[in-house]
């Protein structure tokens, strides 16, 4: 159940963190879309820098996410709630950046993810492991 709950924690965090223009997540003409197979059909990786900061990245958006969860529920109108919305996602992309990376690198670590399981269940059991 848990490796459940965490995989589909890391889809609703790309959600809600990343629901950015469609352009943004395009590749570049020419290029397969990250986290579908390369010519030759292997799964792509990503680096152990890269996975490494992914995991501080993603640390820091849950518990942004957790804060800013709360403050929303309280919300007194929508707009109030659309400003907070855009007060955690700033704050989650600095999150990103302050670990390293850039949002295009976290996004295709979780493009990537979702492309191989093998992956997926490697972060899912990192992410376990620091949240004991």
């Amino acid at each position: 159940m848990k490796k459940t709950t965490t995989a589909l924690s890391i889809s609703a965090l790309f959600a809600m963190m990343f629901g950015m223009s469609v352009a943004t997540a395009q590749p570049p003409a020419g290029q397969p879309p990250a986290g579908q197979p390369q010519a030759g059909g292997e799964a792509p990786t990503i680096d152990a820098d890269t996975r490494e900061n992914f995991l501080g990245a993603y640390a820091e958006i849950m518990q942004i996410q957790n804060h800013y969860a709360e403050r929303l529920q309280t919300a007194g109108n929508e707009e109030e709630a659309m400003e907070l919305q855009q007060a955690a996602q700033e704050e989650m992309q600095e999150a990103v950046q302050s670990n390293d990376m850039t949002v295009e690198e976290y996004n295709t670590v979780i493009q990537t993810a979702s492309a191989n399981p093998e992956l997926m269940a490697e972060l899912e059991a990192a992410i376990e492991s620091a949240m004991e």
